[in-house]
This record gives structure tokens, sequence and C-alpha cells, in this order.
């Protein structure tokens, strides 16, 4: 509301807006808004803010046709749509989640000024904005250096963007023979597609299957049962065979299997396998399958965790990024020209590494005593020598 109108007034006529612009919007978007956490009466400003974009919207559309297709005016159309609707009564109504369809968070407009922003949640981390995903070398006895930075909307998943990430490596030929990634970069999937297209070798955590085991401790896991992969057939721990076997492309690159609902009514330790009529199973095909089991088996060893402990080094060049050039605060509008930060800034991180290995470090001189330190070393009167010293 408040950037549609800034762009109204700079746009419009004065005296259009004489009798639109109250002074309870002045109150209300004279002035940024920052709200914390608990707003007060935030059913009252949810109702208030959504009469107003209605009345403002209705009256830029018949009385200044020529300023709708401004871009916050098209801004808060949008936003407006996305967070509220007119009922039978033409009334505002709050999309309340769950019941009236607010938009996912991969097409929410979070903000007038830049709609392509998107709002992310990390574990612990909330932002609106973008994400970098940044590439270095780990090269003993060598300078790290920033290789590769990538945008990408903040609601993408991180897998998504490693293929783009190898690609673009190969294309300035910093393609490496082995690629330390963490956990959100990691499947089976790209780890067989990485060694087909590029020979290179994803090193990363393979997460187990998630089951009701690690809740309740009495299920049979997926690797209780016996895949025959020639028969296209799963036998169960009591013997039962599956019926089905399902590669439909809906679910590639996975394999889906059913068992029967009368093996598994007369099942005596059904309860020890599913809740469910009958068990489902679904896994990877045979050449994934072995890949992830072999993939599981070797991220517990000794060997490999010494291996991984490498990728430990690039939180550092985060934190890096983030204390020292304020990656974190976007100074431009736009993932195109985000992009050019993260790229501008990787590129001083780099100048900096570079110089600290060029650049010998300047001798230290002690500081000189002062006029009374020095009366007192003349006179031998004792004295401390750091402020860090105890009496």
């Amino acid at each position: 509301m408040r950037a549609a109108l800034e762009e109204l007034a700079r746009r419009a006529a004065p005296q259009k807006l004489i009798g639109l612009v109250t002074e309870d919007w002045g109150r209300r978007y004279g002035r940024a808004a920052r709200l914390g956490k608990n707003p007060t009466r935030p059913r009252t400003r949810i109702k208030d803010t959504g009469e107003d974009a209605n009345l403002l919207l209705r009256y830029v559309r018949i009385r200044m046709p020529e300023l709708w297709d401004g871009p916050q005016i098209q801004a808060l159309r949008q936003i407006f749509l996305q967070n509220y609707w007119i009922d039978s009564r033409d009334r505002v109504q709050w999309r309340v989640p769950g019941e009236a369809g607010l938009p996912p968070s991969s097409i929410a407009i979070v903000s007038p000024y830049d709609l392509t922003a998107r709002y992310a949640r990390r574990a612990g981390t909330r932002w609106r904005g973008y994400l970098a995903h940044v590439t270095e070398t780990c090269d003993e006895g060598t300078v790290r250096i920033i290789t590769d930075v990538t945008t990408t909307r903040a609601t993408v998943n991180d897998s998504r963007s490693l293929p783009e990430i190898h690609t673009r490596l190969k294309q300035r030929g910093l393609l490496p023979s082995e690629h330390l990634v963490d956990g959100g970069y990691t499947s089976v999937e790209l780890r067989d597609r990485a060694a087909r297209d590029h020979q290179v070798d994803l090193v990363g955590p393979v997460k187990a299957k998630a089951t009701r085991r690690s809740r309740k401790g009495n299920v049979f896991t997926r690797d209780a049962f016996t895949i025959d992969w020639d028969h296209q057939k799963v036998t169960c721990p009591q013997g039962n065979t599956s019926p089905t076997w399902l590669t439909s492309p809906s679910l590639a690159p996975y394999v889906q299997v059913n068992f029967s609902k009368r093996d598994c009514r007369d099942c005596p330790i059904k309860t020890q396998c599913t809740r469910s009529a009958a068990r489902l199973l679904t896994f990877l095909p045979h050449d994934l399958h072995e890949l992830q089991t072999a993939a599981r088996a070797e991220q517990q060893t000794r060997e490999w965790k010494m291996r991984y402990a490498k990728r430990a080094g690039i939180e550092s060049t985060i934190s890096e990024f983030v204390q020292g050039h304020g990656m974190r605060q976007c100074r431009y509008r736009s993932q195109d020209k985000a992009h050019v930060q993260h790229v501008l800034t990787a590129i001083a991180v780099n100048i900096e590494r570079i110089n600290v290995q060029l650049t010998s470090a300047p001798e230290r001189h002690p500081r000189p005593p002062t006029a009374l330190q020095g009366f007192l070393d003349w006179q031998y009167i004792p004295r401390q020598r750091s402020w860090r010293a105890t009496g």
C-alpha cells in the first residue's frame, strides 16, 4: 500500500488524491511499517489493509486508468489477489492458511519492489530474497579460491542447482575430479549423473531411509525384504511375494511394489510391518539401488569421514562472505543484479586471500611508553606491563 501510494504521489496530480488519502491512511502508510513477531491488533491490521487496498485499486482503475499499469499498482494488485478474496457480499476476506488457498512460497510475492524475491526457511534461518551457492577449491597447501557462485530463487532445492554448477565449471575448465557437497546436494541420482556426465566423484552423505523403526523400534525396514531383480518380485520376511511391480513415469526413477491385502491381513506379524491394509515398498532401480547401498555403507567408515571433513571449510567461507562482506544484505533488486553482487563478492574474497599469501605480515613494533610510564621506568618503579595483569 505504501509503495503504491508513493507511486501515485509521484505520477498523479495532487488534486486527484484529495479525498482518497485520509488521515487514517496517513497514519498507516505515511512511514515504513516495521512489525515485530507479535504486532498489536493483527486481525484489525489485516482487515483494514485489505479494505484499503481494494478501495485504492478500484479508485485507480476508475478514476486514474492512465496510471493502472504502474509497477507498484500492479504489484499491489497481485499481492492483494494472493492474500485476499471477495465474497458474495462484496466483502474483503483474508485468505486463511489451509482454507482459502494461500499461494505456496514458490510464487508468493513478498516485496512490491522485487517481484521475483521469495520467502524461504532453512532450519532456523528465515529470509526473503535469493539463495547463493558457493564452490571453492580445497587442495592441500594451496590458497582456497572461489570457483563458482550460483544465484537461485530462495525456494529452489539445492539439488536442482548442482547440474548447472557442474556445467558452468566444465565450460570454464574448472571441473574437479572430486566434489565435496552438503547433504542437501546429495542423492543417488545426482551421484550417478555427475559420474556419467562429468566424471565427477560426488562426495556427500546419502540419507538413510526414514521409517517408523526410529520411533517404534519394531518395524521391518526395507532391508528386511528380498528383491528378485530378474523376476521383478519382492519377498517379505514371512515368505509372501509381491504381485505388482510398478515403474510408471510418475514414479521415475523409483520402483513401487504392493503386497496383497489378503496376505497382509492374515500375517501374524502385520503390526511389526505396516499400519496400512497392505505393505508398500518404494526403491530405486537395480543399478541405483546398489549405488545407494554402497554409499550408505561407505559413509560409515573412518576413511570416508576423514575425506569428507574437508567440506567443513566452506562454512568459514560462508561466514567470511556474510560477516566480512555483508552478502546477506542484497544491494540490488532482481535475481540477475543480486547475482552480480555475489560474483563481485567472490572476486573480493579471492583477492584478499591471494594478497595474504603474496604479502608478508608487517613487522610489529611495541607501543612506546607514555610520559608517566617513562618516568616510572626511569625511577625503577615497578609497573604492570599489560592491562590484563592482576594486582
